[in-house]
């Protein structure tokens, strides 16, 4: 997944942070239970912006209600933090029994490599996991003994569905003289010109931190993609061969960089993160944004904003969109015995579970699994509309792939190249084929 938490949780210090990490872990696992009954979970998660941590929170100490004794020693992590210390913490013999993990290549490929991780198979047939969820969705975290993306064991589950879409201020459009969003590609970049002719900054973006660059790229690529061609998109993702070096990724490409040399992006975007961005955003500056559901939250605060998929290239036939799941919940090795992992998987049941998905509902963000008493849950008129756009993407076929699981080291290919990109230090074309070189390099590794 490519998504990040809010800017105040991140840190640069990272190694300053892993210490006191490591040294906590080992002394919770040195330490005896205050009774027979107690047990500690240490569990990490990136529910880092204020509004999930509340949530979480509160779904953390209805379980604990539930089982007395129990005691769930929370940690939240930012995405990019969460990516540099687990696979170190874990190796290291410290760390969570059940984390959030990324399910590509670059986290929970590597994880299950390293044997960090562990099925939960069992328990998804035990609790019914597989029936709240299709099995296109479990496959995004399944990995096989030799590496292999979207087959073999189940490693991982996720509550929330996540979709990378267009957010839009209908008051800034019609004020503007737009009176409905774009339909397709073609209308949105007139929108755009429109837009800049009145004044009005069409897209709200920050690239200092996070990956909002990476969704405009993303999503530009995949809505030029029908559900009914999306094999080879799959088999990239799922590290079954292709290349990246394709007309889409070019146009995707030249189409970011055109914008963001043409005044399509907020003055200094390449001065402030994406969380900066976001509340711009929010405070009516900017007709559009590209970003994902777990930003619906914040944008409640705004009522004239609202969510749609990325409009499609013209004669496109339900277009792709960039998402598929929140970072899944996993087991970790450091569960080891019987009595710890079925108290784990007991945890991520509630986690999957209908209080626990309306709880996400009643904030305002996107369960996987549909309400069993939607009547129950007063939702939130954005979630009701991005509910409708993730039920017709999944009629379709059409949730589309984050495309940094391709690789262990996409993530930065893509980021880094993006930047250049946008600063014209790197044509279009140079981007793909970089892209499509460390995607080769890694498929060739494969084979040794």
């Amino acid at each position: 997944m490519l998504r990040t938490g809010t800017s105040y949780l991140r840190t640069r210090f990272v190694l300053c942070r892993l210490l006191p990490s490591l040294a906590l872990a080992a002394l919770w696992w040195g330490t005896a239970p205050e009774s027979a009954g107690a047990q500690t979970l240490t569990v990490w998660d990136d529910q880092a912006l204020p509004s999930q941590a509340k949530v979480i929170s509160e779904i953390n100490a209805k379980f604990e209600a539930a089982h007395p004794g129990v005691k769930i020693a929370r940690t939240a992590r930012t995405f990019e933090d969460l990516g540099l210390t687990l696979k170190l913490t874990l190796s290291s013999g410290g760390g969570p029994a059940v984390t959030k993990a990324n399910q590509g290549a670059q986290q929970m490929g590597a994880l299950v490599k390293e044997k960090l991780l562990l099925p939960l198979d069992a328990y998804i047939s035990k609790y019914g996991w597989d029936k709240k969820q299709s099995d296109g969705v479990l496959a995004r975290d399944r990995w096989s003994d030799k590496g292999e993306f979207g087959t073999g064991p189940t490693y991982g589950i996720s509550a929330l569905g996540e979709l990378v879409g267009l957010y839009y201020n209908a008051k800034v459009l019609k004020e503007a003289g737009i009176d409905k969003p774009p339909a397709t590609l073609d209308e949105l970049a007139k929108d755009v010109e429109t837009l800049k002719a009145k004044g009005v900054t069409p897209f709200t973006l920050g690239t200092t931190k996070g990956d909002m660059a990476l969704h405009m790229f993303a999503s530009l690529s995949q809505a030029m993609i029908g559900a009914a061609d999306r094999k080879s998109l799959d088999d990239l993702v799922y590290g079954r061969g292709g290349s990246w070096n394709t007309p889409g990724n070019v146009a995707a490409a030249k189409q970011v960089q055109d914008w963001a040399n043409g005044g399509a992006f907020n003055d200094g975007f390449q001065g402030i993160a994406d969380d900066d961005a976001v509340q711009l955003f929010v405070g009516g500056q900017g007709a559009f944004l590209i970003s994902g559901t777990w930003r619906l939250g914040d944008m409640q605060a705004n009522p004239d904003i609202h969510f749609m998929a990325l409009p499609p290239a013209a004669s496109v036939k339900d277009p792709l969109v960039v998402g598929g799941v929140e970072l899944a919940w996993t087991i970790t090795a450091l569960a080891k015995d019987k009595a710890t992992q079925d108290l784990a998987a007991d945890y991520i049941n509630y986690l999957l579970s209908d209080d626990a998905a309306a709880a996400w509902a009643a904030a305002g963000y996107l369960p996987v699994a549909a309400l069993e008493k939607p009547d129950k849950v007063q939702i939130p008129a954005l979630l009701g509309e991005t509910i409708k756009v993730w039920n017709t993407v999944n009629a379709a076929n059409a949730l589309g792939h984050y495309p940094d699981w391709a690789s262990p080291t996409m993530l930065k290919t893509l980021t880094d190249g993006l930047t250049r990109v946008i600063a014209k230090e790197e044509t279009p074309e140079a981007f793909v084929a970089a892209v499509d070189k460390d995607y080769q390099g890694y498929m060739a590794s494969l084979k040794k």
